[in-house]
């Protein structure tokens, strides 16, 4: 019997290979989404529960959408350029004078209500952490950094900002409506 198996230990081997292949294919068929079917969320901060916030966004996806995909800057150090494709953006106040040439202009009538951070006389990112007024959304998967206020930004070459009209081309947009329902009453 021993014999047997080390004359046909190849075949063992071959087998187990197809086998993980096999399993692996199957993996990304159901959880991969390409850039065009999933919506990047990057957040400027220390840390973040990308997984949970990613299962909370995904709950009611816009049209054309299998995913949203939520890290912090420094997770992504190895893949720069990922990061620079991003389509939403978590930043302090302070990083958004860098941010702005490119960031995306936001209509505001998108989200009726809201505290914008401006330049220019245009409305650029949406207030998503304020210690002093207790504002703080997605508290529980976004850990803000105290003394400091926080802006969600769009990535003006993203291909989920469309005319901001509604179109399938605004799953961005969609996405961060969906964000900012998450809001929660922070310590007072």
């Amino acid at each position: 019997m021993i014999k047997k198996i080390l004359r046909n230990w190849h075949r063992y081997v071959m087998c187990a290979l197809l086998s993980a292949i096999f399993w692996a294919w199957i993996f990304t068929l159901l959880f991969h989404a390409s850039a065009k079917h999933k919506v990047v969320l990057y957040a400027g901060l220390p840390a973040i529960d990308g997984n949970g916030l990613s299962i909370i966004l995904e709950e009611d996806l816009p049209e054309g959408i299998r995913r949203v995909d939520a890290a912090t800057v420094e997770n992504s150090i190895f893949n720069q350029e990922d990061v620079l494709h991003g389509d939403l953006f978590i930043a302090s106040e302070a990083d958004a004078k860098q941010l702005v040439p490119a960031l995306s202009p936001i209509d505001r009538t998108a989200f009726p209500g809201e505290t914008f951070y401006e330049s220019d006389g245009k409305a650029y990112g949406i207030l998503v952490y304020d210690e002093e007024t207790g504002l703080k959304v997605a508290g529980d998967n976004v850990f803000y950094v105290p003394q400091q206020r926080f802006y969600l930004f769009f990535n003006k070459n993203s291909q989920h900002i469309g005319e901001w009209n509604g179109s399938p081309d605004d799953g961005a947009i969609k996405v961060a409506q969906r964000f900012m329902t998450l809001k929660q009453e922070a310590w007072k």
